[in-house]
């Protein structure tokens, strides 16, 4: 007959294989929890990359329209004093206005032409010497290097303008010399929209 102590022998390995596994389990269970933990704290910090780039593009973007907006509004004020120096000028001295819209005058028109490419004509009756074209920084300008530096009337500049998102100001400026007075001019315009 099997006595109890053989019994109690033979289930305690029995106890300690339980025992044993169940301590695995534990390690394998926290194993897995660090390994859960960790990637979620990974997608968590990218997460939030994302969102922080997402927030800060946006702000660049408003403050690129911000920009635009305060240019054009400055655009609109200087086009605004022009005209209110030119119907002055024409109210105060009539007799001067006729002849000097007789005389040799440079008169401009920016259009756009085809994808990124300009036209920038003189449409007066006077030749400009030495006509620069310009714009802002944010706005690059090419093949400019191969414009003239008169341009008499109904001639052309032709050049490319490359507006991207981070444009901040898209006015085209031309500057030359009025063969009449000798003097400087300026033009500004902005540059038209792409038909």
């Amino acid at each position: 007959m099997v006595s109890v102590n053989t019994v109690l022998l033979a289930a305690r390995p029995l106890a300690t294989d339980w025992q044993a596994f169940a301590d695995q389990a534990t390690v394998l269970g926290v194993a897995v929890a660090l390994a859960v933990g960790i990637a979620t704290t990974i997608v968590m910090i990218r997460q939030e990359k994302v969102t922080r780039d997402g927030q800060r593009l946006q702000r660049e973007q408003a403050e690129a329209t911000a920009a635009r907006s305060e240019a054009a509004a400055a655009l609109t004020e200087e086009y605004t004093r022009r005209v209110v120096e030119a119907l002055e000028t024409m109210a105060g001295n009539s007799q001067k206005a006729v002849m000097t819209s007789k005389a040799g005058a440079v008169r401009w028109t920016l259009v756009h032409q085809h994808r990124s490419r300009y036209l920038l004509t003189n449409v007066g009756n006077g030749d400009a010497r030495n006509v620069q074209v310009s714009a802002h920084e944010s706005l690059p300008l090419f093949g400019l290097d191969e414009a003239p530096k008169e341009v008499g009337p109904h001639e052309t500049i032709s050049f490319l303008a490359a507006r991207t998102f981070g444009t901040k100001d898209s006015t085209i400026t031309v500057t030359w010399t009025d063969p009449e007075t000798g003097g400087d001019r300026t033009w500004k315009y902005p540059l038209p929209p792409e038909v």
